[in-house]
């Protein structure tokens, strides 16, 4: 009963359980997101957006690195942007941060605008993955990176390992050469993919044009 709340809350976190799947997010993709950060070059002059910041903690960690430069959050479940404000109090008052209510599917920035977007295992919710990734394309400056990172990921040594979630939450696990291939679809170039075969964890870098 637990599994399946915390499950049915992942993607729109609300109430108790809501609180309580956030709490876990924080706590379970923590090492996930500094594995998959140590892929990248981000200088101290970025403007960043995390798509999906639930609770906070990728927005937190991506204050640490940049200086005069600003990191935004976005998540569309109210209590979410709700969470994440309260835990990047401090970065928001000394105008490090902005945690915003809203979609990847239509994002509030104007065009060539950030540095670099990271989403942290929330893809396999985005609503249009392809128009999606062209909404973020958008909004990237030309020389701008993406970050995709994924735990869910189809392998031939475990093709059942995600059924009971996927079936549960309507959602797919991600295929390597499929994440790869739907970039190139979208317009992204200069991609790289990267994997810890210890976990099955996955993330992927593109880049814009």
């Amino acid at each position: 009963m637990k599994y399946h709340k915390l499950v049915e809350n992942a993607e729109h976190p609300q109430g108790f359980w809501g609180k309580m799947m956030i709490k876990s997010m924080n706590k379970g993709h923590s090492e996930l997101t500094d594995w998959a950060l140590v892929h990248l070059e981000i200088k101290r002059s970025y403007n960043v957006l995390d798509v999906g910041c639930g609770g906070g903690k990728t927005v937190s960690k991506l204050c640490t690195k940049i200086g005069n430069g600003k990191v935004f959050g976005i998540d569309y479940s109210e209590l979410c942007v709700e969470k994440s404000k309260k835990l990047n109090k401090n970065n928001i008052m000394c105008g490090k941060a902005s945690i915003l209510q809203a979609s990847v599917s239509s994002l509030p920035f104007d065009d060539d605008k950030f540095d670099l977007v990271t989403a942290v295992e929330t893809y396999y919710f985005w609503p249009d993955k392809l128009n999606d990734l062209k909404e973020v394309y958008r909004i990237l400056k030309p020389g701008g990176k993406l970050l995709l990172v994924f735990e869910m990921v189809k392998s031939d040594e475990e093709p059942n390992k995600w059924d009971k979630v996927e079936k549960l939450l309507g959602i797919e696990a991600v295929s390597k050469d499929g994440t790869a291939d739907i970039l190139l679809h979208a317009g992204y170039q200069n991609i790289r993919t990267y994997s810890k075969s210890s976990t099955g964890w996955f993330c992927v870098t593109a880049e814009k044009e």
